[in-house]
């Protein structure tokens, strides 16, 4: 094995050895690198041939927030299941497919992947329409760019612009519940004879699921078309009204979190910046994304 153990951590590092075949290779698949980060992803391949997905997450509370909530959502849903928790650790599934992010992003392949996350926003929600007041601190905190400003990542015009934009935008209220955090086409596959599954779920929470589908038009870049076949698909399951009423708030907010993160994780911040200079210049949400 070419990963020595003491690379997984002492909690990944307790899951593996637990499991009923010794492992036999192992190599380190994490997407983001950065040295600021814990976090580190592992393909695992055991002697008995099986292959699961190992996850060292950033704490504690991250993992046990994974595990109680893939337990209670997704028990039935079309993901790779997570089957130990240890800590800041897991080991998931490991699916084999073909990626939607290797073109397979056609209209129907779009509006399923709108209709899983649609399914994955009304999962096990005890209230049919549950709603929750937008809290000031978290829209102060999503729209404050003061660390990219000093940074010199980001014109203080433009966060100003930004902040007010995103501000004159922000609902009152808005639906709380079950969110997915990273659904994007990188973390979609087209399993064989069992159709599209969401992988990566280390990121899933509760939080506004316009903020999520948001999330969603940030890392998974599409054009006007394309994002109208994937919402298409959502509305099968959730409307998307107040998301493309409220569109400047939800995106500036993702676009400005994220870029903060990536810098402070030693990440460029570029990408998201970019998106949000260009969001600046327009706005407001296609015509083409009303329902039809």
């Amino acid at each position: 094995m070419t990963i020595p153990w003491h690379a997984f951590g002492s909690s990944l590092e307790s899951l593996i050895r637990q499991q009923p075949a010794r492992l036999d290779d192992a190599v380190a698949i994490s997407p983001l690198a950065s040295a600021e980060s814990r976090r580190a992803a592992f393909r695992l391949q055991f002697c008995d041939g099986r292959v699961l997905k190992g996850r060292y997450l950033e704490t504690a509370q991250q993992g046990e927030t994974v595990w109680r909530l893939s337990n209670v959502h997704l028990r039935s849903a079309p993901v790779a299941r997570i089957v130990a928790w240890r800590s800041e650790a897991l080991l998931e599934e490991w699916l084999p497919g073909l990626s939607m992010a290797a073109d397979c992003n056609g209209p129907e392949n779009l509006r399923a992947a709108g209709a899983l996350l649609g399914r994955l926003h009304r999962t096990a929600v005890r209230d049919p329409h549950p709603r929750r007041a937008l809290e000031p601190r978290w829209i102060d905190e999503s729209l404050d760019a003061d660390r990219l400003v000093a940074a010199g990542r980001l014109d203080p015009a433009a966060a100003r612009e930004a902040a007010s934009m995103a501000r004159q935008s922000a609902p009152a209220i808005a639906e709380w519940g079950f969110c997915h955090g990273d659904f994007c086409a990188e973390n979609l596959l087209i399993v064989p004879e069992l159709g599209l599954h969401v992988v990566d779920n280390e990121t899933i929470c509760e939080l506004w699921q316009d903020y999520d589908l948001a999330r969603t038009w940030y890392r998974w870049p599409m054009d006007t078309l394309a994002f109208g076949a994937f919402l298409d698909g959502y509305r099968l399951h959730r409307a998307a009204d107040e998301f493309l009423a409220h569109f400047a708030f939800w995106t500036i907010a993702v676009l400005l979190r994220s870029a903060v993160f990536r810098l402070r994780n030693g990440v460029s911040p570029e990408l998201p910046i970019q998106r949000l200079l260009a969001l600046l210049q327009a706005p407001s949400p296609s015509p083409l994304w009303a329902p039809r």
